[in-house]
């Protein structure tokens, strides 16, 4: 198996797990319906790297014009064993070196224009309670809701917005009581 962040953190695979997430359970036809920017072929591979790496699972199996046509889900099992205190640094370090990654290449063409592109780093603080960063963070789910099943139209172009949400030091230092 590759490892974790590297099967995770792969933008048509992100794409093929957020599809798989807010569907519950999705077939290859249903997924190429919305990644029409992707070839078939391509997406075949990445379906079967999510599902040798466990992340996603075959719950069913239909003949169709004499194939297989398989259902998938998310192997929430998986996916929580991944999650675990243990290895939530080693996920963070991966989940940087994606996009430092992709800031690296991005930044290695010669002709980038961030402003066309529309790049930007931001980090905030905020004072929130727990209860209201409950209610931050399901404002900001449904918001991404919104517009993450988006089909290409010719004018959409593809964006890597990530979050991470940390511990503050001054928080954890006592400074904010």
């Amino acid at each position: 198996m590759k490892d974790i962040n590297q099967v995770l953190l792969n933008p048509i695979r992100s794409r093929i797990l957020q599809f798989v997430a807010s569907h519950e359970t999705a077939t290859a036809g249903e997924i190429a319906s919305l990644m029409t920017d992707v070839p078939r072929t391509t997406l075949y591979r990445h379906l079967k790297i999510l599902t040798e790496s466990h992340v996603i699972t075959v719950v069913d199996e239909t003949r169709v014009r004499g194939s297989v046509e398989r259902t998938y889900a998310l192997n929430i099992k998986a996916i929580s064993d991944i999650n675990t205190t243990e290895n939530a640094l080693q996920n963070a370090f991966g989940f940087l070196m994606k996009i430092y990654g992709d800031f690296a290449e991005y930044f290695s063409n010669p002709d980038v224009n961030p402003g066309a592109d529309k790049i930007f780093l931001s980090n905030s603080g905020l004072l929130l309670s727990d209860e209201e960063f409950d209610e931050f963070l399901f404002q900001l789910s449904e918001l991404l809701k919104k517009h993450i099943n988006n089909a290409p139209d010719g004018k959409r172009k593809q964006r890597s917005i990530s979050f991470i949400s940390s511990p503050s030091n001054d928080e954890r230092k006592g400074k904010n009581k």
